[in-house]
């Protein structure tokens, strides 16, 4: 990855030398964990793709949930980023902050186009107007998760080095 993508004020932001707490996590530690939740984030948005593209199965007057789909979509997608940069973070792989925060900002746009989507299918179809309510919660939830992990991310540190033997 170019050094540009890695240093920039989006991976490495004006908090994340010094963060409002003094709570530091290791990042391979916090690595493991998030790759683990990332895992669970990654299947759930694919259960997500699939309800969310059977929503008009059998209804001759639903208009299909295009937007709603493709931004579904894009969540996955940055879920799965977003976990290959946290495996990348337990392998004190170099490049894995910076996958991992761009994975977080694919998901937390695929969340912001799903909900637009969702308002769009929801306004075509006053069928699903209960479904409607919903979103707003669901959208709630995928960005707070978003921001906490972005967090977690750009404030972890390397685990410092082991001294050597016979020092």
């Amino acid at each position: 990855m170019p050094t540009r993508l890695r240093d920039n004020p989006i991976v490495r932001p004006f908090f994340a030398e010094r963060p409002p707490s003094n709570l530091y996590f290791p990042s391979r530690g916090l690595g493991l964990v998030l790759m683990i939740f990332g895992t669970i984030a990654a299947v759930v948005s694919l259960l997500f793709v699939t309800g969310v593209a059977g929503l008009c199965n059998g209804l001759s007057l639903c208009t299909f949930p295009t937007v709603d789909v493709l931004g579904t979509v894009v969540l996955m997608v940055g879920w799965v980023v977003a976990t290959a940069g946290f495996a990348l973070m337990l392998n004190a792989h170099p490049d894995g902050r910076a996958w991992a925060v761009y994975g977080l900002m694919l998901a937390a746009a695929g969340d912001t186009l799903s909900f637009v989507g969702d308002v769009i299918f929801v306004g075509a179809n006053p069928l699903y107007y209960a479904l409607g309510r919903g979103a707003i919660a669901i959208f709630i939830f995928w960005l707070v998760i978003c921001a906490v992990f972005y967090f977690l991310v750009v404030t972890s540190r390397p685990a410092p080095e082991a001294p050597l033997l016979g020092e």
